[in-house]
């Protein structure tokens, strides 16, 4: 089926979930927004603070299939990452780059449903609907795919924002890497104020940062801010350490820093001092009336993605949990509609052409009036009555629809329960203890099947004898039923190969 075109919005909602600050963006141009005056037609987004978003990398076998990958995926997050299996989350993933020829490499992100639903329930309860969320460290893709940057270096992206602070690693315009570090702008004004002695407050701390930044005429001041940046930026230079070495990155070629509030003066010589690297300006603009006033670069990085989303509709990344439905034309409810009133128009049309034959019937027939007048009362009786017959019989056939597509509902959701819960975790231990088997017994496995119940392997080695033993070692076990047809020699390689068939016997 070809995908529906797009609808174009002629405006952008961008909504900070915490701060509920909104902004409008309609022909190129931007402005403050009062979120309970905006109009119901406009395309909203928001996003997903970086801190509420638990990443990891995973490796997957090459050789798991795509029907089965998302079930795999699933099944070792909840197992590596220790989730709680009470709680309803909602996990998506990327493929990344590797060079590992037997295994593909993902990245996962893992976000609570509920926590999502109750951050953006201020957000619903104005605007009904909220078309696209996504993560804070996802929004950067806007920036290459709109042509602000280009997608030929690594590059990294640190921003502060007061409740959350994140850093993300982009290669080639493609998502690597990104954490949520331990420095929001509230954190660091607490730290501060601990090292200082005194309370400071927010709005003077944030003013501080931003007209003098790290170089203030006040001595004291200035100390303690090099002590607290100079921390930042140690931890800022080991978790890119361990970027680089886990993802294999040569180098970060560029680093971009900014914060909610504006430029913090003076970052970029610890950036040159404690990374190596000249920062650039985190700052970016979009609109010709916005050149002369500072916006939240969050703001600008969903209205970019909002455009994104726009032309791929994808949805991958989507974690909006009030999106907007589809036309009444594209809905079950909108298609019965139409069925109903086609079937309206054809039972009017259908009295109109018996009036008619009826009075062609009346001058033609009128010897016979009297019968006809009776047996087209009688006539009528009957059509009343078969069609309550036919309204009671649509309304069990509806009923009956609902109830088997809640059964069918239920026993794939069981299904799919069984192979998660049995099928996968089963299959795996039995497949570990093969593997550890043979190669106990020093075998090549040449490759691994599995059907009808039985695990078929085929296996190589040097010796026959190696062969014999990992037949005899399983056979020991007494709980697999064994089955070879013989173990023959390849003259060529000069090693014995034999199929081994491995049933598994569930009565023990």
């Amino acid at each position: 089926m070809a995908e529906k075109k797009a609808k174009n919005y002629s405006n952008i909602i961008s909504i900070d979930p915490i701060t509920l600050n909104s902004y409008e963006y309609s022909k190129n141009e931007i402005r403050v927004n009062k979120l309970e005056k905006s109009k119901k037609d406009s395309f909203f987004t928001s996003y997903i603070p970086a801190k509420d978003i638990i990443t990891a990398s995973i490796d997957m076998s090459r050789s798991i299939t795509e029907e089965d990958l998302k079930d795999a995926i699933e099944i070792k997050v909840y197992d590596e990452l220790g989730l709680d299996s009470a709680v309803n989350y909602s996990i998506t993933y990327i493929e990344a780059e590797t060079n590992d020829a037997k295994n593909r490499l993902f990245n996962v992100f893992v976000i609570d449903a509920s926590l999502v639903e109750e951050r953006l329930a201020p957000i619903k309860q104005q605007t009904k609907y909220i078309d696209y969320v996504t993560g804070s460290p996802f929004l950067l893709q806007a920036l290459y795919r709109k042509n602000f940057l280009e997608p030929d270096s690594v590059d990294c992206f640190i921003y502060f924002q007061k409740e959350d602070a994140f850093l993300a690693i982009y290669r080639d315009g493609k998502y690597v890497y990104s954490k949520s570090l331990h420095y929001s702008l509230t954190q660091i004004n607490e730290k501060f104020c601990e090292l200082l002695g005194e309370r400071i407050d927010e709005k003077d701390f944030t003013s501080l940062l931003t007209n003098e930044g790290l170089k203030g005429s006040n001595l004291d001041y200035q100390q303690h801010l090099m002590k607290l940046f100079g921390e930042i930026f140690l931890y800022i230079n080991d978790v890119l350490i361990y970027a680089k070495r886990s993802f294999n990155l040569d180098s970060i070629d560029k680093i971009y820093i900014g914060s909610e509030v504006g430029e913090l003066l003076g970052l970029d010589e610890y950036a040159q001092s404690y990374l190596g690297l000249e920062a650039h300006e985190f700052n970016f603009s979009i609109a010709i009336n916005s050149k002369e006033w500072y916006i939240d670069q969050i703001h600008i990085l969903m209205i970019l993605s909002a455009q994104v989303y726009f032309e791929d509709k994808n949805e991958n990344l989507n974690f909006s949990p009030f999106k907007r439905p589809p036309p009444l034309s594209q809905r079950t409810s909108g298609k019965l509609m139409g069925t109903i009133a086609a079937s309206i128009i054809i039972s009017l049309g259908y009295p109109a052409y018996q009036m008619g034959f009826d009075y062609y019937l009346q001058i033609k027939l009128s010897s016979q009036r009297k019968v006809f007048t009776r047996l087209n009362k009688r006539t009528t009786v009957i059509k009343r009555e078969l069609a309550n017959i036919k309204r009671e019989k649509d309304k069990v056939k509806i009923l009956v629809k609902k109830e088997t597509v809640k059964f069918n509902f239920r026993k794939k959701l069981l299904d799919e329960i069984y192979a998660k819960k049995i099928s996968y975790p089963m299959k795996a231990l039995i497949m570990s203890e093969l593997f550890k088997i043979s190669n106990k017994n020093k075998n090549k496995l040449i490759s691994a099947d599995f059907k009808d119940n039985a695990f078929v392997l085929d296996v190589e080695n040097r010796s026959d004898k190696k062969i014999t033993e990992f037949i005899q070692d399983l056979t020991k076990l007494d709980k697999y039923k064994i089955n070879t047809n013989k173990i023959v020699k390849d003259e060529k390689k000069r090693r014995y190969l034999s199929r081994i068939s491995i049933g598994i016997d569930h009565e023990k």
